[in-house]
């Protein structure tokens, strides 16, 4: 699913550099400003976190330079930085790129994941996909619509739930892919029956993170929803 989120930013930036459709060359180019400091700040912190888990299968010898794990956890930790670290990616996804050209790259977001969904929800295959990805999309919108009531007249809102809103907004992302990935291995699994194992092991990896990853969501627009004042309210003379 990451890189098929990676590979649907690098297409969305052959349209906009090639299309020679005007209208396609700008919902690409809003796409791509929208997602790229989800598509940075998400995948490599959810990287460095896949790897310091694969570390920890090796247990103590994991920590051990000869067995490599070790410059692999530094190798994808470093990787949080580049670019800009992953606060400022989040920073600019809420306090830049939401709000740009009145929001209109976010409310395309909205409009076409809905559309993909819309007609999966009476899909026997599919529906058990494309629902907990809906309550997701849900969680984004709700969360969308408290930034835009509480962080205008209190930028300190704005800043608490920015990287909050930037993993909500990579959950959406990636359950979007495997919505589509679980839509072409259904297809390729009736049309090619040789290739049915692999097909229900990418269907079972599809349906674990929306059972088990996707409902993070919620616990993030729990969080943003609180606000600042207990992140700002610490006086100086406290730390």
């Amino acid at each position: 699913a990451a890189r098929g989120f990676a590979l649907s930013a690098a297409l969305d930036s052959d349209i906009a550099h090639r299309s020679d459709d005007a209208a396609s060359r700008q919902a690409a180019e809003d796409r791509l400003g929208l997602l790229t400091p989800v598509l940075k700040g998400v995948l490599t912190d959810v990287g460095f976190e896949n790897t310091v888990k694969a570390q920890q299968v090796l247990g103590g010898h994991g920590y051990i330079r000869e067995w490599g794990m070790e410059q692999f956890v530094r190798d994808a930790r470093i990787s949080m930085i580049y670019e800009g670290a992953n606060g400022i990616q989040a920073l600019d996804l809420v306090g830049r790129k939401l709000p740009r050209d009145g929001g209109r790259a976010i409310m395309a977001y909205f409009k076409d994941t809905t559309e993909l969904l819309a007609p999966l929800a009476s899909d026997e295959t599919m529906k058990s996909f494309a629902a907990p990805v809906k309550a997701a999309l849900d969680d984004l919108q709700k969360a969308t619509m408290w930034l835009m009531q509480n962080a205008m007249t209190k930028p300190d809102n704005a800043g608490a739930a920015s990287y909050d809103y930037m993993h909500l907004f990579g959950r959406v992302a990636l359950g979007v892919m495997w919505v589509k990935i679980a839509q072409a291995a259904i297809e390729k699994k009736a049309s090619e029956p040789h290739e049915a194992a692999r097909m229900d092991a990418k269907l079972l990896t599809a349906r674990f993170y929306m059972e088990r990853m996707l409902p993070e969501t919620r616990l993030r627009l729990t969080r943003i929803s609180t606000g600042a004042d207990t992140m700002m309210s610490l006086p100086e003379e406290m730390f």
